[in-house]
């Protein structure tokens, strides 16, 4: 898929993550659908796709993350990287693996992001984020096959070429 079209991508589900997703709050929790288009695409996509995107979107993260600029953008390649490592042994078209890997691949995040607020001496609330890894993967069943379906649309349009 083109970079900036991507980039666009991203940029929309980060407005959509913090305008419209704190109004569908449980529990003082609501997913991220920018994490999660990054890791179903990371997953589908493999390693260098998933490590840019991954980046890219810890950039936009971290530009609303309060006085803690580039921990976004770190986890975010590291997870996105795991993801792609992931995405490799299995079969992209079934959604088990994908739905149970944004459930750890999110607490992951979440106690990354506690662990480094704590040595800094700063808090979280991480009962919040192990119920943003369960909404993240609601959305990720709902949501899977459409960011399978956009690859899909581009391996369509590539032309082959035979030397």
């Amino acid at each position: 898929m083109k970079k900036w079209v991507l980039i666009l991508i991203s940029l929309v589900l980060l407005m959509l993550d913090n305008s419209l997703m704190p109004f569908l709050a449980i529990k003082g929790s609501y997913p991220s659908l920018l994490f999660i288009f990054i890791i179903a695409y990371s997953i589908i996509n493999g390693k260098s796709e998933g490590v840019f995107i991954g980046v890219v979107a810890g950039l936009m993260q971290d530009v609303f993350f309060d006085n803690s600029f580039g921990i976004n953008t770190l986890i975010n390649m590291l997870l996105c990287l795991l993801a792609a490592i992931i995405g490799e042994n299995i079969y992209r078209e079934k959604k088990f693996i994908p739905v149970i890997s944004i459930i750890f691949i999110s607490i992951l995040k979440v106690l990354s992001i506690f662990t480094i607020f704590k040595l800094a001496g700063r808090t979280i609330n991480i009962q919040v984020g192990m119920f943003t890894a369960l909404y993240n993967a609601v959305i990720m069943f709902l949501g899977y096959n459409f960011v399978l379906k956009l690859y899909d649309i581009e391996y369509k349009n590539r032309s082959w070429r035979f030397k």
